[in-house]
């Protein structure tokens, strides 16, 4: 069953597609992910691992029980590290990002690709996100929390012109997708710049470096589209404990996002901190008064534990940036995407 969107004509062309999964010594989740991705129906694919930082070699002797994956090693530690790894490796038209606690629909990148092919402007696409499984107390209040979802309705954004409104929509970047499922045409980095290595999983921001991928291809006035048909499945973290630590990590990811976008475009910046105040008291303030009036469903635990990482997140970015010009002079910078010749 297909939720209903906008319908384009087709220009017929089927281009090759890179699939990049960044990893690190996660190899049964990975072994889950690329088991899936075997079953994918589009008939043009490159299939990229990732390992980032490796401890072990689990990955590589995984990644290696299938011929059509490509292995890849970006030692710099930090997720997007590795996803500028994908993005200079790649040699699709169009690349493809999930993470290795995913499960693919078969019919996946068909459906980004039919996207990208129906217009031709359109620079990103994001996917539906929906739990692999509900079986425990930890993934049940994931999804009650908000989890990955961005609905079932077929979206597109788009800045009319540079001086139109910024609108809270694209501010709150969680709205127009996730990192689990997301694709760009591989020439938009070559314009706008690869992810920024100082934001995401493996550095003290802990995440948003898909929202601030996502905001910037907004902000920039390239289209992003939201596809419900592109779906992918993830698996929720099982316990209490890791689930807390996760929304600590998503109240730390998103102000981290924002004072990374404050910094990179000083033209919004007053808006940006208009909008985190605004947020800062919606969401944590009068969720937590709130609470205190009656039965929440969401435990005030998580409420406290995000509420925390908001407020490191005011300083993480910048101290982020600091450990990532560590890790350049200690294995020397990465290739500058913009440098290289556009695919």
């Amino acid at each position: 069953m297909e939720f209903p969107r906008c319908q384009q004509k087709s220009n017929g062309s089927l281009p090759l597609v890179s699939v990049a999964i960044c990893t690190r010594d996660r190899s049964r989740n990975l072994r889950s992910c690329l088991r899936s991705i075997q079953n994918l129906s589009y008939p043009d694919l490159e299939i990229m691992v990732v390992d980032n930082a490796p401890g072990t070699d689990a990955t590589r002797l995984v990644s290696k029980q299938y011929s059509n994956v490509r292995y890849l090693v970006e030692p710099r530690p930090g997720l997007d590290w590795a996803r500028n790894r994908a993005i200079m490796e790649a040699r699709g038209k169009i690349i493809a990002f999930s993470d290795d606690d995913v499960v693919v629909d078969p019919e996946w990148i068909e459906k980004l690709v039919r996207v990208f092919t129906e217009d031709s402007q359109v620079m990103a696409v994001t996917g539906l996100v929906v739990p692999y499984e509900l079986e425990t107390k930890a993934q049940i209040l994931f999804e009650r929390y908000g989890g990955f979802e961005k609905g079932f309705e077929f979206r597109r954004f788009q800045r009319i012109c540079q001086n139109s409104k910024l609108s809270r929509a694209y501010l709150n970047a969680g709205e127009l997708g996730t990192g689990a499922n997301m694709a760009f045409r591989l020439s938009l980095f070559y314009e706008i710049g690869g992810f920024d290595p100082s934001l995401d999983t493996g550095t003290l921001t802990c995440g948003g470096g898909d929202l601030e991928m996502l905001f910037r291809v907004i902000h920039e006035g390239y289209p992003l589209v939201y596809e419900p048909n592109a779906m992918v499945r993830h698996v929720h973290r099982r316990t209490y404990k890791a689930l807390r630590y996760q929304i600590i990590g998503w109240g730390t990811a998103f102000v981290a996002f924002l004072m990374r976008s404050a910094m990179a475009y000083p033209e919004i910046k007053c808006k940006i901190w208009c909008f985190l105040m605004r947020w800062f008291v919606g969401r944590h303030l009068i969720r937590l008064f709130k609470h205190l009036r009656g039965p929440e469903q969401i435990p005030l635990d998580l409420m406290l534990a995000e509420l925390w990482g908001s407020l490191t997140g005011l300083f993480a970015y910048h101290k982020a940036r600091l450990v990532s010009k560590k890790i350049e002079s200690d294995f020397g910078p990465a290739d500058d995407i913009q440098s290289r010749e556009s695919h």
